[in-house]
């Protein structure tokens, strides 16, 4: 699938919001790269740009907040509250999904329960 003539004397940046613009399979393929790298800076820069393609007002009113803090939580300024983060995802009618890093090495932790009482 190619984009049209029109499309490509565009800047990536419109061809991303028209990708991303009520299209929940490209939105949640979007997040989930960016989330995938654990990293805040990336994960709130892709939020900006999926809210940024959308109808700001219209999504604001189906997740419940107001326009003005959607801009404020997901423009970069502020940590998002996840209750925020999860209202917008149920509005893009995507959701967050939790996967495994991958094996690490382990500190030692500390055994369970309440340490034995030594004799006096």
């Amino acid at each position: 699938m190619g984009f049209s003539e029109k499309a490509v004397t565009r800047k990536p940046q419109a061809i991303r919001n028209d990708a991303l613009r009520d299209n929940d399979s490209e939105i949640a393929g979007y997040l989930s790269e960016a989330f995938a790298e654990n990293d805040l800076e990336k994960a709130l820069f892709a939020l900006n740009q999926v809210l940024r393609a959308q109808n700001v007002q219209a999504l604001a009113r189906e997740a419940g907040l107001r326009r003005d803090k959607l801009y404020t939580t997901f423009g970069g300024r502020v940590d998002p509250q996840l209750s925020r983060i999860l209202k917008m995802f149920r509005a893009l009618n995507v959701r967050i999904s939790v996967v495994p890093l991958g094996p690490r090495e382990m500190p030692a932790r500390p055994a369970l329960g309440r340490p034995k009482k030594s004799p006096d």
